[in-house]
């Protein structure tokens, strides 16, 4: 698992308050399993944003690059996605159309779908409402997931 978390300290040596300085605080962490069937699953936990999309692009693409089967990027933990986060997501698509790898989001919040409707993103991703076993949080989008996961357990499974 790699976890991102910047520097307190902006160039010039003095420690700003949190609170004044939000992209300075932002987290993820980025962790990849293969399930049994062969499918690799990703999953964001955090924030996907101007701090860490580069990160994350580059964690996405060397799965893909070391990894010859479908990708599933697990969002169900993701607490923030911003242009620069839909950005990168967009980036790890390509990336993984061009290596002939399929690509889905799952678990994607309400507010990341309204975001992607607005966009047009939402016709660009496969999505899925079915976490990755294993993958959830006890955070605020854990509620979410296990939302997924129960709807998982009756039966259904919605798409885009």
């Amino acid at each position: 698992m790699l976890t991102y978390i910047p520097e307190a300290a902006p160039a010039g040596g003095s420690v700003m308050p949190a609170e004044d300085n939000p992209v300075r605080t932002a987290t993820m962490a980025l962790s990849h399993r293969i399930r049994p069937a062969g499918e690799a699953v990703v999953a964001l936990t955090g924030d996907l944003d101007i701090a860490t999309a580069e990160i994350a692009v580059s964690y996405v693409t060397n799965v893909i690059k070391r990894h010859h089967e479908p990708l599933t990027i697990d969002l169900s933990a993701l607490d923030f996605c911003d242009a620069k986060g839909l950005a990168a997501l967009v980036r790890m698509a390509d990336y993984a159309e061009q290596e002939d790898r399929p690509f889905e989001l799952a678990c994607p919040s309400p507010a990341l779908m309204k975001i992607m409707r607005i966009t047009g993103l939402d016709r660009r991703f496969s999505t899925t409402q079915i976490p990755a076993p294993g993958q959830l949080r006890q955070r605020p989008g854990a509620a979410r997931a296990l939302a997924c996961l129960h709807h998982r357990h009756r039966g259904g499974v919605q798409a885009r």
